[in-house]
């Protein structure tokens, strides 16, 4: 059985799809294995949007595909399909499953940065704040069903009940592209 930890799946799937793969982190030190560039947040405060504007800032590129660390199921697919859906003038397409908005399951672009950057400054952390209708395009629940059924590209793991769901999800339906015998780790 082939085991992955659910860094080592995302950056295997971003290294099929990017020339860049960065992980923003706490601790460096804890990272020194993976072929990623892997930097800490800027901005002290420890929140998501810090995570978000650090990995902007030192992208090298125009447009980044953000997701969380505790994403198993990232999917090419999915990606392949935000990033079809550039559009000049918008600086984020993003997911919107029958759940909600998929923050940290989308695409930014480095122009997003002066906005985060000042709602860092207030001390706005939520991410949905650089949000708006001009800046944006959301992909609908059908779309993103139509590439994956289940919406397991969303799928994130906070608790040990999630893991084990996570795991079952790779034993009863197999990994899309590791094949019937991995697992997580």
């Amino acid at each position: 059985m082939v085991s992955k930890t659910i860094i080592e799946r995302i950056i295997s799937v971003f290294s099929r799809l990017f020339p860049q793969v960065i992980l923003v982190v706490n601790d460096p030190k804890d990272f020194l294995g993976p072929d990623a560039l892997v930097v800490t947040d800027i901005d002290p405060s420890r929140c998501a949007l810090a995570g978000l504007h650090a990995g902007l800032f030192y992208a090298d590129f125009d447009w980044s595909y953000v997701t969380a660390c505790d994403t198993p199921f990232v999917s090419e697919k999915i990606i392949r399909y935000l990033l079809a859906q550039r559009d000049h003038g918008k600086q984020i397409i993003i997911p919107k499953t029958r759940d909600g908005l998929e923050m940290l399951c989308a695409l930014y672009h480095k122009s997003c940065l002066p906005r985060i950057e000042n709602n860092l400054e207030k001390q706005i952390f939520i991410i949905k704040k650089n949000l708006t209708p001009q800046n944006s395009i959301q992909i609908p629940p059908r779309a993103l069903e139509s590439l994956d059924p289940d919406t397991r590209f969303a799928f994130n793991i906070n608790t040990l009940q999630d893991i084990e769901a996570a795991r079952n999800l790779v034993i009863t339906q197999g990994d899309r592209k590791e094949g019937k015998n991995a697992d997580i780790v």
